[in-house]
């Protein structure tokens, strides 16, 4: 039995990735297929544990049909197990021709190999940051609206840390995001969910519910606002992107986590003023700006849009015309599973994003409210005492079908807005035993150059959306 690991090569190009030769040496297994134009292949890879390891070698050479285009997969095992992939023949938009990218291994886990072809025929990668995504896609972005764009989004964004709030809350049942909010934007994260709570008379932001209508609350916190404030400041200062907030869930939990009255929903909207480059209109009324092109928010400039999710009994006053919106001025399907199981979670989903995205030119037939899918996974009460089915652990343990199976599934007349996720930018569990505190992972950028290869491989090739 040998010590095996996977590889998604997802090919978003509208050409296939052909296979011109393979061979290996000591590899247990080591079988590549052709991966068709705009589909992801997860390849399974074993090395040998016997005999002598470090000897174990692998090579798989890819032609991309149609061009002169070509890379290839590398396995080796010099100190520790490594995939690698070589653009011996290409280059991308992140890493230029010659170059190697050690993708590492993982054990009965998957690696990604993304590559996709925007309009103009430039290659993009998941082997470099892509930090101004938005920006660098406006050639095939600006005339798009936003729910012909897909994008990156953070699920419950501000519980990027853990305090205590209630008896029972634990990291592992409250925290829902490794990254804090800035490093979330800069690993492509464009629609954040913020949950803005009192707290010992502060402005935080809070994960919690109650426990089965019985009056007893469950949760605690997380960043505090005037630090997300300072984070989507210090980003919005150096890219011009385009940020959501999509304010909800908020209470004073100082008093038995009551709802906002409308003098403390007025104190949050001044605090919040505090960030800068707020996308701001007079008097926008009932305009759904899920309908207004990336372009007229980000072609000069960075924007902020911040959504209200208002009680029926709260107006936004003036400060709708400070750069706050109704949740009316941004029309969303937002459908979770409720669902501790990864099958169907996964299921309910896709189904969803079948039912109720039709991106086609016939106005009768289409279907293009903007799309949340929420490939998150929810805690039930038998998971909160058992620390490995942590939140953020539950998020990185469907990420890998995120990129193949969701990713096969979409349509260029079907596809979401928001990959919405918890553990935005990490793939290994941080909430290990003793389960003290998250663990140190490492970071990538796979679900950036996903929405990317979204925009490239399924919208770039709908006429309707593209004029072509």
């Amino acid at each position: 039995m040998g010590y095996g690991g996977f590889l998604t090569l997802l090919n978003g190009s509208p050409n296939d990735w052909t296979l011109s030769g393979q061979h290996s040496y000591q590899m247990d297994t080591w079988s590549w297929p052709t991966v068709s134009a705009g589909k992801a292949a997860r390849v399974y890879v074993e090395f040998s544990t016997k005999g002598r390891p470090k000897d174990d070698a692998g090579e798989a050479y890819y032609d991309i049909a149609g061009t002169s285009n070509k890379f290839q997969v590398l396995a080796r095992k010099p100190d520790d197990y490594k995939l690698t992939i070589t653009l011996d023949g290409m280059s991308t938009k992140q890493s230029p021709q010659g170059s190697s990218i050690d993708l590492g291994f993982r054990h009965d886990a998957a690696l990604n190999w993304i590559m996709s072809t925007d309009e103009a025929g430039t290659w993009w990668s998941n082997s470099g940051e892509t930090i101004d995504w938005m920006q660098q896609s406006l050639g095939s972005l600006s005339n798009r609206t936003l729910k012909q764009i897909c994008m990156p989004g953070s699920h419950d964004a501000g519980m990027t840390t853990f305090s205590p709030g209630t008896v029972g809350a634990h990291f592992t049942n409250t925290q829902t995001q490794y990254l804090n909010f800035g490093d979330q934007l800069k690993h492509g994260s464009r629609y954040f969910d913020l949950r803005p709570v009192i707290s010992k008379g502060q402005w935080i932001s809070g994960h919690y519910s109650e426990v089965e209508d019985t009056g007893i609350w469950l949760g605690g916190n997380g960043q505090t606002l005037a630090d997300i404030i300072k984070q989507v400041n210090d980003f919005t200062a150096k890219y011009k992107e385009l940020v959501i907030i999509n304010l909800s869930h908020t209470l004073d939990t100082d008093n038995d986590f009551k709802d906002l009255t409308q003098d403390q929903w007025n104190k949050l909207f001044d605090k919040l003023k505090g960030i800068n480059n707020r996308f701001t209109v007079t008097n926008p009324g009932k305009t759904d700006y899920t309908s207004t092109v990336l372009g007229d928010f980000i072609t000069d400039r960075a924007s902020v849009f911040i959504i209200a999710q208002l009680p029926g009994s709260i107006s936004l006053g003036n400060y709708a015309n400070e750069g706050f919106f109704h949740q009316d001025n941004f029309p969303l399907f937002d459908s979770y599973s409720d669902s501790n199981n990864s099958g169907d979670m996964q299921k309910d989903q896709l189904q969803k994003v079948k039912d109720n995205r039709n991106l086609v030119s016939d106005a009768g037939q289409r279907k293009d409210k903007f799309h949340l899918l929420s490939w998150t996974l929810t805690q039930k009460p038998e998971d909160v005492l058992n620390f490995d089915k942590a939140i953020m652990n539950m998020g990185v343990s469907v990420f890998d079908d995120l990129v193949e199976k969701a990713y096969n599934s979409f349509t260029p007349e079907s596809f979401p807005n928001v990959l919405y996720v918890d553990s935005l930018g990490i793939r290994d569990k941080p909430a290990v035993f003793p389960f003290e505190k998250p663990r140190s992972v490492a970071t990538n950028h796979d679900i950036a150059a996903l929405a990317i290869a979204i925009n490239n491989a399924m919208a770039g090739r709908n006429k309707y959306i593209t004029g072509r």
